[in-house]
């Protein structure tokens, strides 16, 4: 499927680099590079590469660690972010992953079915959350008369998953099997990014007016937000957030994520956008914007 907007790689910023670092290696990611950035040590990681063949042209990280020790905690209902979401480009790589990551002894903080995807999902030492899903094929999504998508949170079918597994004459996968299994066999990429806000309807309205998202869905305190008919790329809840502490930029966590747009015009058009609303410009190809709870976001043009 065509995307005219894409997610790239999240920032965080963390109180304890080497555990971070240490827990995201457990999940099957690299190290690409280490370097420092305005005065922060940081660690770049990457995905379902052999050690042997990591690049970052052909392995643009996927998540960035930007190490500060003086980094405050975040309130429990501040805004910021709900979970990343890695998506696998396919059923049989998540089933993989997701007994790779129970024989490393990953503890899982739940698992759902939301109809359009199948996710796992994971909180990191420092309560950041993280999904791992796979979609479902696009052709069976149902949308409403509203052209709103159908989207549920319902059990996961683990048997149905690790299924994806066996061979034709297997009745269950065997230790020695499922000890040979690697995390992201087929790699991955950010597939939505999941934000608490303290306005709801703020904060839709802006992801929607200024950088162009169209509203793919609305319940239960979130919204989901897309471009070019995915299920979403951008998901906000009020559960835990509402009318609570917005960010000042040095709160461990999220430090900023990345929004790559392939269409000029439209990239055009949410310049116009954030240059009227006084957004910083950083260089020709990237602006950082600033929502209404303090949460930062890259823009890149990327005609690729």
């Amino acid at each position: 499927m065509y995307l005219q907007t894409r997610l790239g790689g999240s920032v965080l910023r963390v109180i304890n680099l080497q555990q971070e670092l240490a827990y995201y290696q457990k999940l099957g990611m690299k190290p690409l590079r280490k370097f420092r950035e305005n005065g922060y040590e940081t660690i770049e990681l990457v995905i379902g590469v052999e050690d042997n063949l990591i690049s970052e042209i052909d392995n643009p990280p996927i998540l960035t660690l930007m190490h500060d020790a003086e980094a405050s905690r975040p309130y429990h209902n501040s805004a910021g972010l709900f979970h990343f979401a890695i998506l696998t480009p396919d059923r049989k790589s998540l089933a993989s992953t997701f007994v790779y990551l129970e024989n490393q002894g990953v503890k899982f903080t739940g698992f759902a079915d939301h109809l359009v995807s199948e996710s796992l999902y994971l909180q990191d030492p420092e309560d950041n959350g993280i999904e791992i899903y796979c979609d479902r094929p696009s052709e069976g999504w149902q949308f409403d008369k509203n052209g709103h998508i159908q989207m549920d949170t319902i059990a996961l079918n683990l048997e149905s998953l690790l299924s994806e597994l066996y061979n034709r004459d297997d009745s269950m996968v065997t230790k020695n099997f499922s000890s040979q299994l690697r995390p992201f066999p087929s790699g991955g990429s950010i597939g939505h990014i999941h934000l608490k806000v303290t306005n709801l309807a703020v904060s839709t309205n802006f992801y929607r007016e200024i950088l162009g998202f169209d509203l793919m869905q609305s319940m239960q305190g979130a919204s989901f937000l897309s471009t070019m008919g995915y299920h979403h790329r951008l998901a906000l809840n009020t559960w835990i957030s509402h009318g609570g502490a917005s960010l000042t930029g040095k709160e461990a966590g999220l430090e900023h994520f990345t929004i790559h747009i392939s269409d000029r015009e439209f990239y055009e058009q949410v310049l116009k956008k954030v240059y009227e609303a006084s957004i910083h410009k950083i260089n020709s190809n990237e602006v950082i914007v600033t929502d209404p709870d303090g949460i930062r976001m890259k823009l890149i043009y990327n005609s690729q």
